[in-house]
């Protein structure tokens, strides 16, 4: 499905979580996005993917609150964001993840799934134990559990997989309890079997969590992912399922090619 046909088929889906109206971003001479409208519902799995260059990123970051688009708009919740930086996003029920991990490495699993709440809330370290942190500390650990680290809860961030510390970003992420997640390249640097376990969690998770991805792994992406949006020099030029992206010609021809193995990136 192109991106004229996908479009005329959302609009007959109200109360969009989030909304893009003709965003543009121009950096000096180089415009990086050319006016990309864009919406994500309640509950959607959406990947976004694009050769370098593509301005996923970007767009991403702008979504994000990294990066101020030079025109167009940015609606959370009904919210106008474009002018927010992004620590208001959180207020608004959105957490994201970097595409290198931002861990406290000297402490535990429990540790950094308890300072995520800490973070979100605005509530300071205290030396005595309140309600409030006893709550914290369980939710940190029904959290470990959720992302399949009970087994490593009192291990040092430090000391995980790669695989395993991606698995943590993930739950920092949610432990807060968001209504939308963004993901930056949860694949980066894994092996083939932390992949498989990382789509595996990914498909485990809550389905009225909304997630957007950003991945080059287009394994993890058409598996993980309902929707696909794919963009290319700032663009989007096609938007289907992962079944209707697999056999587009012209995501083939743009991105994907023979080499890429998609026919066969199957479930």
């Amino acid at each position: 499905m192109h991106t004229d046909a996908a479009t005329a088929a959302s609009a007959d889906r109200p109360g969009s979580l989030l909304n893009l109206e003709a965003v543009v971003v121009a950096f000096g001479g180089l415009q990086a996005l050319g006016g990309v409208d864009l919406q994500v519902w309640k509950g959607d799995r959406l990947a976004l993917l694009g050769p370098n260059g593509a301005g996923k990123t970007t767009l991403f970051n702008v979504i994000a609150g990294d990066i101020k688009p030079t025109t167009g708009r940015v609606t959370i919740k009904g919210i106008d964001c474009t002018e927010l930086p992004a620590r208001f996003r959180p207020r608004l029920g959105v957490a994201r993840t970097y595409q290198k991990t931002r861990l406290f490495r000297g402490l535990t699993v429990e540790d950094n799934l308890y300072l995520a709440q800490t973070g979100r809330s605005g509530r300071h370290l205290a030396l005595l134990r309140s309600g409030v942190d006893t709550e914290f500390r369980t939710r940190a650990r029904a959290m470990a559990e959720t992302v399949w680290l009970a087994d490593v809860v009192g291990v040092t961030a430090g000391d995980l997989s790669h695989g395993q510390q991606r698995q943590l970003e993930i739950g920092m992420a949610l432990v807060t309890g968001p209504e939308f997640v963004m993901l930056d390249e949860p694949a980066s640097g894994l092996s083939r079997g932390e992949r498989e376990r990382l789509v595996q969690l990914l498909l485990s998770l809550d389905p009225d969590i909304t997630l957007l991805l950003i991945e080059h792994d287009m394994d993890v992406a058409l598996r993980a992912a309902q929707r696909v949006v794919v963009m290319n020099e700032g663009h989007t030029v096609a938007s289907g399922t992962p079944e209707e992206i697999r056999v587009d010609p012209l995501v083939h021809a743009i991105y994907l090619g023979s080499e890429a193995g998609l026919t066969g990136a199957g479930p």
